[in-house]
């Protein structure tokens, strides 16, 4: 009888992990918005500032893709800024740390689930 309780026990777990596997291909489990951040003091963000966020419940992830990064470090950062000939670089990291950098400099956050299928969601991703 114990083997037979074993047995039961193992073939009701491996359903359940071929389920959740199975859950986690299609985009249900994506949540993609855009951020918008509100204006700052600087120069270079005093148009506001928006990213892509996408969250990944099956995988657990909570990312932001930043496409306004740029090198402070450069030493014609202005002139550049201001001719439009600065180079943007692509940036991402967790929600948590680029939701504290703009609360550290006193900027508005706002977010904006979109509404997409699962097929433009998923292609979302992927990109």
């Amino acid at each position: 009888m114990h083997m037979k309780h074993t047995l039961v026990f193992l073939i009701l777990l491996l359903t359940f992990f071929k389920s959740e596997k199975g859950n986690c291909q299609d985009s249900c489990r994506l949540r993609i918005s855009i951020l918008t951040c509100g204006v700052a003091e600087e120069l270079y963000s005093s148009y506001g500032h928006s990213a892509v966020r996408i969250i990944d419940s099956c995988a657990g992830t909570d990312i932001v893709y930043n496409y306004g990064t740029f090198n402070f470090g450069d030493p014609d950062f202005y002139i550049k800024f201001t001719r439009g000939k600065l180079e943007y670089y692509l940036n991402d990291e967790s929600f948590e740390g680029f939701l504290s950098l703009y609360k550290e400099e006193n900027r508005k956050v706002q977010e904006q689930v979109l509404r997409l299928g699962a097929e433009d969601a998923l292609a979302v991703s992927n990109f």
